[in-house]
């Protein structure tokens, strides 16, 4: 089996190690749409794509709420960054896929660069495997990677074939070069993602490059029972609450030095103080459920208990409710910095903006309340993605 050292440092210290890249490289990557060569040379070494990835492979392997605390630190130096490094640590698959796939996809090195998207296209049985087809829009960090995981459901002629859970759908791991990226990421949020669409037309997928949501894995440690999908999915709660967060500390920054027409600061406006101190109280809260629920992931599969719709409920009602405070906390922000956060060398109408554009990402949609009420009403939650 293919192996790599670990790294000299923890991945707590990853936003401080990595502050002066991302600082530099910030303003020409929402020019780009794309992060810089640079910046991805200098993640990428640092390893901030093996959050999740087996120890035997270099990996960090933290546990799910671990993870997601380093993801919100990098989220406060830059959302768009921190989105890619979310959407890029898929590391995980490695304990899942045989040894060969491992082999072939972690030949060249600790961390190859997989983007993914949920999106399910087709996959059609094909000799010893599928040939994938369709579209996938919002792919971030597309134009970084070597390796693409796209989600397909599997045809039984022109109607999905059927499991006990429900539709046969599985994550297709194939080479960048397969597929074809059309630029479409002409947006006004969230623009140094590069998250672009993808189109595949009868791609080879190999059957052992392929991986049910469900899968049991290869490597049985605590970290690679949390499901699949609260894997992939949780991140983007912490991405919220991070730029949330920046916005606060970039208003507290700005309230010592700005002025109100009476001469005072704004720090000593009764206003101002109400509303940073409500802010600051709603996002806490909205950590402490994110990190409490997750966690209580990481300890049932620590205490090798399964995990419950109603875990998984609970889960996606913290990512609902990230996106909808970190919403309310980055439009008051904006209000209290008046007409200083419209002028481009202040950061807080960039995080207004980027911030706004992430929460309107699926997973964080307040239709997904639905779902968690289901699991609270002790009825089956009936989405195969919670």
């Amino acid at each position: 089996m293919i192996s790599y050292p670990p790294l000299s440092w923890s991945a707590d210290d990853l936003p401080e190690l990595l502050r002066p890249a991302i600082e530099k490289y910030r303003d020409e990557a929402d020019e780009l749409r794309r992060l810089p060569g640079e910046l991805v040379g200098q993640l990428r070494a640092h390893g901030a794509f093996r959050l999740n990835t087996p120890r035997e492979l270099g990996g960090f392997e933290l546990p799910l709420a671990s993870a997601l605390n380093v993801i919100e630190q990098l989220a406060r130096l830059d959302g768009p960054v921190s989105w890619v490094v979310w959407n890029l640590n898929v590391g995980f698959g490695a304990a899942f896929l045989d040894e060969p796939s491992v082999e072939r996809i972690w030949a060249d090195g600790p961390d190859p660069l997989i983007a993914h998207s949920s999106q399910p296209g087709f996959l059609v049985p094909s000799g010893d495997g599928y040939q994938l087809s369709g579209e996938w829009k919002l792919v971030s960090g597309i134009d970084s990677c070597e390796w693409v995981g796209l989600l397909g459901v599997v045809l039984d002629g022109e109607r999905p074939r059927m499991t006990e859970a429900g539709p046969d759908v599985r994550f297709c791991v194939v080479p960048r070069s397969s597929v074809t990226v059309r630029d479409t990421w002409q947006v006004t949020g969230m623009r140094g993602t590069d998250s672009n669409t993808v189109t595949a037309q009868d791609v080879h997928v190999p059957a052992e490059m392929t991986l049910r949501p469900t899968a049991t894995p290869r490597i049985d440690r605590p970290l690679f029972r949390v499901p699949l999908m609260n894997q992939i999915n949780s991140g983007g709660a912490a991405i919220v609450i991070g730029m949330a967060q920046a916005a606060i500390d970039e208003v507290l920054a700005l309230s010592r030095t700005k002025t109100t027409p009476d001469g005072t600061s704004l720090e000593q406006q009764p206003r101002v103080q109400a509303a940073v101190g409500a802010a600051t109280a709603r996002l806490d809260a909205a950590r402490a459920l994110l990190l409490a629920t997750v966690g209580a992931l990481d300890t049932a599969v620590e205490a090798g208990r399964s995990v419950t719709e109603a875990h998984r409920g609970a889960v996606r009602g913290a990512l609902c409710h990230a996106a909808e405070t970190a919403r309310s906390v980055l439009t008051s922000m904006y209000e209290i910095g008046s007409s200083t956060v419209l002028y481009e060398e202040n950061r807080v109408g960039r995080l207004f903006r980027d911030g706004h554009a992430a929460a309107q990402h699926a997973i964080l949609s307040a239709a997904g309340y639905e779902v968690v009420g289901r699991t609270v009403l002790g009825l089956p939650a009936g989405d195969p993605f919670l």
